[in-house]
């Protein structure tokens, strides 16, 4: 027999197979049988598993289906499902229930203790892998990462750690968006508190950024340039935004690299890593023009033109998103020949799929959710036309909570909270495992008291203590002289019964794979958050009913493997959150 059946996915497989023989003598050869799905019956009476496989496809096999889930039931039984199967018994209008015998659970125990951290690792099928950028975070390089933030980069960086492990080839991007009318506001406010450490009366333009953050950036700039700009800004004062274009530019390139060095120091202290920074002031640089542009920029409007998808009107240039869903057309060239932030997504994009990305994902925030129709249709325009290959993702607001009260933030203003404040607040695996504890595309309330409890209702703590309580199980087992837990990996477990609660616990860690998959597909790392929950809820029960050093040595054996297996498991589930999985708490 199969080491496949002592998993979900091949029990399925099997059971999928068996009906496609009854398909066929049925005369149905060729007919496409449905992924079997086995879910877990509500109430213990109904069985370990149960499937509406015969639900399904009764009515192309012409037979009502309870017929057919009984038939399919006995002769899986009787054939591949021999060994690991007690019986099976058909429910309501044609669910058929198996019920497992402990070779099951044992075999499914020596199976998850031979992967070990790999349990559910590559489960992706190699058809449906892809080479992947997933682009997150992506800001205006104008002031520091605030918890907003922090939540796109906890939710993409899951995305991709799951991504990674299920088995796509994953490029993580950060895009700097270093160009256009924020920037120019940024390099001018900058500018003016530069001034204004120097002594000059420079204020802050009303549009710039008024944050006190700028400050302590001036005060950087200072202790590296000196009085080299004081000049410049002195002639131009009070009025920085007249201030001579080659100053401006040093000090907004300046100020950029600052803001960004802050970016990378950050993010590695939440632990989000990217393989690319992309730049957008880079697509407007290299060979090539097209409309007075190069680069990436000019290459991406031949494209356009090649299509006949530009036109001139009103002194600028439009393209014809209305042709691709899109409700008007877009400008992309200005009258005043400036282009439009609209334009450098389109080369961005273009570039992207030059580097022969199968699939690009971007992940927004709440306030890009106007501009999804227009980045669809811009991308549908561009050769090959295939719209597919984006998916864009929105994510949604971040509600800070402390004694109760919400906070307000704005980045303009200055009233932030930044990541830094919330990592020194409740720490990073607090904040990593909480921000992404729900869908991304709802509201999320991060409460800080919570975040900092110590105890079971704080939900990092619970599943944290869980893997915990399980090492301390080992080396106590250790201690006792058990040897590894279970016996080495792989090895056999010993005939011993399997009770309730243990049963309760394989089918849990059974469903790993399976959760990932979901995870994945469903682009949903708060599934993995509630699964761990659910695992360490279960662990926690199995520890209360079940003695795992006890009399019985062969008992201890598979209880040790048991719990060998969750911690396998919790840790993997939590490394993929970036979350810590401690030895003792």
């Amino acid at each position: 027999m199969s080491d496949d059946l002592y998993d979900l996915s091949g029990l399925a497989t099997s059971l999928a197979a068996t009906l496609r023989e009854l398909l066929a003598e049925a005369g149905l050869v060729d007919a496409a049988v449905p992924p079997v799905e086995l879910g877990m019956p509500a109430r213990p009476e109904h069985g370990d598993l149960t499937t509406n496989a015969a639900l399904v496809s009764a009515k192309r096999a012409g037979c009502p289906p309870r017929e057919l889930a009984q038939t399919l039931g006995e002769r899986w039984q009787a054939g591949p499902g021999a060994a690991v199967c007690e019986r099976v018994e058909v429910a309501g209008p044609g669910f058929l229930n198996l019920f497992l015998g402990a070779a099951w659970y044992r075999g499914a125990v020596e199976r998850m203790r031979a992967a070990g951290p790999d349990f559910g690792r590559g489960v992706l099928p190699e058809d449906d892998r892809l080479k992947l950028n997933v682009e997150f975070v992506s800001v205006n390089p104008t002031g520091p990462l605030h918890v907003g933030h922090a939540r796109y980069a906890s939710y993409g960086d899951a995305l991709c750690r799951i991504f990674d492990f299920v088995g796509h080839d994953v490029t993580r991007e950060f895009y700097v968006n270093d160009y256009g009318t924020q920037m120019l506001r940024f390099g001018q406010s900058l500018a003016a508190r530069y001034g204004q450490r120097l002594g000059l009366d420079t204020p802050v333009p009303e549009e710039g950024y008024q944050g006190e953050y700028l400050l302590a950036l001036a005060d950087e700039l200072i202790a590296e340039v000196g009085e080299r700009y004081r000049a410049a800004i002195a002639a131009a004062a009070p009025d920085v935004t007249a201030l001579a274009a080659d100053a401006l530019a040093a000090i907004k390139a300046w100020g950029r690299d600052a803001v960004l060095t802050q970016f990378r120091a950050t993010l590695e202290r939440l632990r989000v890593p990217f393989d690319v920074w992309a730049q957008e002031s880079l697509l407007y640089a290299g060979d090539g023009e097209h409309r007075g542009f190069a680069g990436e920029v000019g290459k991406a409007l031949a494209d356009l033109d090649g299509e006949d998808l530009l036109y001139d009107e009103d002194g600028a240039v439009w393209l014809k998103t209305t042709l691709y869903g899109d409700d008007k057309d877009r400008v992309l060239i200005r009258s005043s020949g400036e282009p439009t932030y609209f334009l450098s997504d389109i080369a961005y994009h273009r570039d992207k799929m030059d580097r022969g990305f199968a699939h690009m994902i971007d992940i927004w925030g709440a306030d890009h959710h106007g501009y999804v129709p227009r980045m669809k249709a811009a991308f549908t325009a561009l050769p090959p036309h295939d719209p597919d290959r984006l998916e864009l993702i929105i994510g949604q607001m971040v509600n800070l909570l402390e004694s109760g009260e919400a906070k307000r933030m704005s980045k303009r203003k200055g009233d932030i909270v930044t990541v830094d404040d919330l990592l020194d607040a409740i720490g990073v695996d607090a904040a990593r495992f909480l921000l992404v504890g729900r869908s991304h595309d709802t509201t999320l309330e991060l409460d800080i008291d919570l975040a900092r409890e110590q105890s079971n209702k704080n939900p990092v703590y619970y599943v944290q203590y869980a893997h915990a309580r399980i090492s301390s199980i080992l080396r106590n087992l250790k201690g006792a002289g058990e040897g590894p837990a279970g016996g080495p990996a792989g090895a056999a477990l010993p005939a011993v019964s399997v009770d309730d609660h243990e049963r309760s616990l394989v089918r849990a860690l059974a469903r790993y794979p399976d959760v990932l998959l979901a995870t994945a597909g469903q682009r949903a790392p708060h599934r993995l958050h509630a699964y761990l929950g659910e695992l360490a809820a279960e662990f926690h029960v199995f520890y209360r009913h079940c003695r795992v050093l006890g009399d019985d040595p062969d008992t201890t054996r598979f209880r040790a493997a048991l719990c060998a297996a969750t911690r396998d498991a919790l840790a993997s589930g939590l490394s993929l959150l970036a979350v810590s999985a401690p030895e003792a708490m």
